[in-house]
């Protein structure tokens, strides 16, 4: 028993980690997940473990594997700096197209070598 209310605190705790990051209320991750608030509510204080479908839609939600909630092993062709990379950086369609064009060439470089 003592296996699951451990595994239920570390899921609640990643999450809830992984939120704060983000700078998302309950709520707001909720409604990006597509499950209530309530049902949320209840995983975050460790109250209720989540279904696979449900770690699944929070972990998209969050932009993270689902390992990486519950602290597994990542699978053996993860590519950890790409993950690391798009997660920092995946905003970048949001810059000026302008902006998008010097990185893009600035990469083009870098790569080259």
């Amino acid at each position: 028993m003592a296996d699951k209310l451990q595994q239920s605190a570390l899921i609640s705790k990643n999450i809830k980690y992984m939120r704060d990051l983000l700078g998302w209320t309950q709520s707001r991750l909720a409604n990006e997940a597509g499950i209530t608030a309530a049902a949320l509510s209840k995983i975050e204080q460790g109250g209720r473990m989540p279904t696979i479908v449900v770690l699944r839609k929070i972990a998209s939600a969050l932009g993270v594997k689902p390992y990486e909630i519950t602290g597994e092993d990542a699978p053996e062709d993860n590519n950890d700096k790409k993950v690391e990379f798009y997660r920092r950086w995946g905003d970048l369609d949001k810059l000026p197209e302008e902006d998008q064009q010097i990185l893009r060439d600035m990469m083009e470089r870098f790569t080259k070598k």
